[in-house]
């Protein structure tokens, strides 16, 4: 089970250029949903979607930033 969750982790902590399109895509996709935090919950599928304008919807304004840079710039 702890290779479960750790794997989990590392695949929340795939930057964005490394996201691949396609079935990879949607798995790294599916791992976010794992994620307990809601804000690193909704980080991680902006990241795994490339989709900016989720991070948004992280409350917190660091993390917020983070996320625009991070779906940006990949």
């Amino acid at each position: 089970m702890r290779q479960r969750h750790l794997l989990l982790i590392l695949a929340a902590m795939v930057s964005a250029p490394a996201v691949l399109a396609g079935p990879a895509r949607a798995a790294d996709a599916a791992a976010c949903y794992a994620i307990g935090d809601a804000d690193v919950r909704t980080a991680c599928l902006a990241r795994a979607r490339r989709d900016p304008g989720m991070c948004y919807a992280v409350q917190r304004a660091d993390r917020r930033a983070q996320c625009l840079a991070e779906t940006r710039t990949g």
